[in-house]
């Protein structure tokens, strides 16, 4: 399968995160993946979009977020741009999920959940943004492959 890309680009408001779902949702029509491999990308933007929403800008003024998904047969790479200030999710710490809920600190939780749904993250701080780029495989194994395979033979557009 050649290389497919999606462009969101949306703005600083949690309704927003719609837009975001509904382009997720239409990839499998061409991109190949398994529905438990989309719960985890659904999960992955909601978390760091929410993030950038609620805790990057501190004014009320209107911000463009750019979100892209770079997607081949066997990975997704997804690209999140922001303007808000600097954060970089990758030096975050875990949280302490051993100890009681009553003695845990708040927040930390979504970031963890995203680093253990993804295969690489990269951060970098470039002309006043936020820019983060996380690679997720997409195959959970040779079986979702052959089904990939048998949908494009009966469907010989996608």
């Amino acid at each position: 399968m050649e290389k497919q890309q999606f462009q969101i680009r949306v703005k600083n408001r949690l309704n927003e995160l719609e837009t975001i779902r509904r382009v997720v949702e239409q990839m499998p029509e061409t991109v190949c993946f398994s529905k438990r491999k989309r719960c985890e990308i659904h999960l992955i933007l909601e978390e760091l979009f929410t993030n950038i929403v609620n805790h990057g800008f501190t004014d009320e003024k209107e911000h463009e977020i750019h979100i892209e998904l770079r997607c081949n047969h066997a990975a997704m790479t997804i690209r999140m741009e922001d303007d808000g200030p600097p954060f970089n999710p990758t030096e975050s710490c875990s949280p302490d999920t051993g100890c009681a809920l009553e003695e845990r600190l708040v927040g930390g939780l979504g970031i963890h959940f995203v680093k253990h749904f993804i295969d690489t993250c990269t951060y970098e701080r470039k002309n006043g943004k936020n820019i983060m780029v996380l690679q997720k495989r997409l195959q959970d194994s040779d079986r979702s492959s052959d089904q990939c395979r048998d949908r494009k033979a009966n469907n010989p557009q996608g």
